[in-house]
């Protein structure tokens, strides 16, 4: 199996008022759970996620490790698995797909210095067989999924109404 790997990362600053004042702590926890709401809303990750026409849970229990979702790109649809959940700060999901298996990493981290929003996306992609021969498009693709995955995710995140 040849395995290619392409990492990503985003930050997004907080309004130049809210830096160095306390309500920027504030401003930091909001934008977190933002964050988090935005990738954790399944039924909505054909919004911002390329390729994706729709994603149901498979069970009606509240998200967790093992979870499966069904992903859809309107001509095939695939078991996603999530990997990891650890609600505010990380997501890792799996699929297997036609020739190997595709994992996302998606991590949030506020840096109170910075007073940012830190968003970082791992993709790993294993490619099996003929697959493996279209490593380098692959790569490729995956550089440019990721870089638009990432814009599109910061796009969606709001500070709560009340700050």
């Amino acid at each position: 199996m040849t395995i290619i790997r392409s990492s990503h990362e985003l930050r997004v600053s907080a309004p130049a008022p809210a830096a160095g004042i306390p309500d920027c702590e504030v401003w930091l926890a909001s934008m977190s759970d933002s964050g988090w709401r935005v990738l954790t809303d399944f039924r909505n990750w054909n919004n911002w996620i390329p390729g994706i026409q729709s994603v149901q849970q498979a069970d009606q229990e509240p998200p967790a490790r093992g979870t499966l979702l069904k992903v859809s790109n309107g001509v095939t649809e695939v078991i996603c698995s999530i990997d990891s959940w650890d609600p505010p700060r990380n997501l890792q999901l799996s699929m297997g797909l036609g020739g190997g298996e595709i994992a996302f990493d998606f991590h949030i981290e506020a840096d109170h210095r910075g007073a940012e929003i830190h968003l970082a996306l791992n993709l790993e992609r294993g490619l099996n067989g003929v697959a493996a021969v279209f490593a380098f498009f692959m790569k490729r693709r995956l550089r440019s999924l990721g870089k638009q995955v990432l814009k599109n995710l910061a796009l969606r995140l709001r500070p709560a109404r009340n700050l």
